[in-house]
């Protein structure tokens, strides 16, 4: 399928050859810093293999706006529309932690067809409609990688960016790896600690990405979107690859 590919067209399935799971990295690898992350090469790779994923994953953002809208809508039916810096009430904060917990699943589908597609594994949008079953220790991973980090951009500043950086695929890990929070904040921070300035140099050079997108008169970000999330997903796979059972739901 040609870069020039309509987005809207139904998704197919990749043209690559599929790999097999345990081809590129594992947890044992990453938490012995078994691995290599270079920002520009996941970037190329990423742009190379990028031919036949705009469709799925742009289907499945368009189902999370969708959603998001729905939640928007519904809130200022309840609750009316917020006034600018405002603090939230309590029954209108409850509920924007409510369509948080709901979100959550459905951007990591977002992450998951990414890294499907990075192995020649065939996606489909509703991919992100398929992780509710982690909703409980997503939105607990969550939280307390919130609390981590905002306790360590209080101590310094310093820390909370390190604990930003390292915690960066913990939500993938849950989904991915079936871990518990802990275990999933715990084995990121282990794992990106072995090469933390190249992950750093990683979201600098994403960031440069989307914003190269932004300036092209937004038809960029067509592109740069999931490029940027198939650059993660090439990171994520080179470090602690991926499980048989995530490609069999292909």
């Amino acid at each position: 399928m040609s870069e020039s590919e309509n987005i809207y067209q139904a998704p197919e399935a990749s043209l690559r050859e599929p790999v097999q799971a345990g081809e590129y990295g594992s947890v044992e690898k990453a938490l012995a810093g078994d691995y290599e992350l270079n920002p520009i090469e996941a970037m190329k790779d990423a742009w190379n293999n990028l031919s036949g994923m705009k469709g799925s994953f742009w289907g499945g953002m368009a189902m999370y706006v969708i959603l998001t809208m729905v939640f928007e809508f519904i809130g200022i039916m309840i609750f009316g529309t917020p006034e600018a810096g405002a603090f939230p009430s309590g029954p209108a904060m409850l509920y924007g932690v409510v369509k948080m917990i709901v979100l959550v699943p459905v951007s990591i589908g977002l992450m998951i067809i990414a890294i499907k597609h990075s192995v020649g594994a065939r996606t489909e949008a509703t991919e992100v409609f398929k992780h509710f079953d982690k909703i409980v220790p997503l939105f607990v991973t969550s939280i307390l990688m919130y609390l981590l980090v905002g306790v360590g951009l209080l101590l310094l500043i310093i820390p909370g960016i390190y604990l930003l950086i390292a915690f960066s695929m913990a939500m993938l890990l849950v989904v991915e790896k079936d871990m518990g929070p802990w275990e999933a904040l715990n084995t990121s921070r282990k794992a990106i600690t072995h090469n933390w300035f190249s992950m750093l140099g990683f979201s600098v050079v994403s960031f440069i990405v989307m914003l190269l997108g932004f300036l092209a008169f937004f038809i960029g970000i067509v592109w740069a979107l999931p490029l940027i999330m198939l650059a993660f997903a090439t990171v994520y796979r080179d470090m602690f690859g991926v499980e048989a059972s995530t490609l069999a739901e292909s």
